[in-house]
């Protein structure tokens, strides 16, 4: 039995074949650099979320995956789980914890909302520093016209930088708008004289920060990514759903 709380435990527990229980909360960003590179057509999804969401419900449907959405706590040492209708139960396997402490190290995303600006094709900025990181832009997922995009501006922080407020989003604005401004993204037109275009700056409404703890881990995304799969009964059952799509299609609805 594997006891976790990220999409990396839930991957190691289908490599090996085994039952997991997730607990709360169970954390991941699609835009974690954990999953930067990951060809996820194995598993016949596009990324992070799909795999989430796919891999969480076949193997719920297999037995794999213990008490979804319904633990609370656990107790190690008395090998039981505590359910969020606050029922007892007991594992008699040994339990392997795959997620450990937090490390004080965490990635930190700031989601912003377009307002106004020029359309882009620029996909990534990149500071090599470790606040702002990186800005990820993609198509909004909120009903706006197709051509705009949000983005997210990515951090590396302790837990000193993160309970600061000279960290906070004001400041990842100012210099989100900075390095698109380098960049050359601008904003509406504000006017032509002679033979210039002069632009406003972008606009854009700050919406959400998530913040994701690094953990102690027994092996990283990639790590067990490239593990050997074991190909149980359960790996079985999914391979022969997974080569047959109009089944595979209506389970995951």
């Amino acid at each position: 039995m594997i006891i976790g709380r990220t999409p990396t435990a839930l991957l190691y527990a289908w490599r090996l074949q085994k039952e997991i229980i997730l607990t709360e909360p169970f954390l991941f960003h699609r835009l974690s650099d954990e999953y930067e590179g990951v060809d996820f057509s194995e598993f016949k999804v596009a990324d992070i979320e799909e795999f989430v969401s796919n891999m969480g419900f076949i193997m719920g449907f297999l037995g794999l995956l213990k008490w979804p959405m319904n633990v609370s706590s656990y107790r190690l040492e008395d090998k039981v789980i505590i359910t969020k209708h606050n029922t007892r139960v007991h594992f008699t396997s040994e339990p392997e914890v795959f997620d450990g402490e937090a490390t004080g190290e965490y990635q930190v995303f700031d989601e912003f909302f377009w307002r106004k600006g020029r359309v882009h094709d620029i996909d990534l900025l990149e500071s090599g520093e470790d606040f702002c990181h990186k800005i990820h832009f993609y198509p909004a997922r909120r009903s706006v016209p197709g051509a705009t995009k949000d983005f997210t501006v990515v951090s590396r922080m302790d837990e000193e930088q993160l309970l600061d407020v000279d960290y906070g989003n004001g400041l990842v604005r100012i210099i989100a708008a900075r390095m698109m401004k380098e960049a050359g993204i601008k904003g509406e037109i504000s006017r032509r004289y002679k033979d210039k275009t002069y632009y406003k700056n972008p606009r854009f409404d700050f919406h959400d920060r998530v913040v994701l703890p690094r953990l102690e881990q027994k092996f990283n995304f990639k790590q067990v990514f490239k593990m050997k799969q074991k190909e149980g009964k359960a790996w079985t059952t999914w391979n022969k759903l997974t080569s047959k799509e109009s089944i595979w299609l209506g389970l995951s609805q």
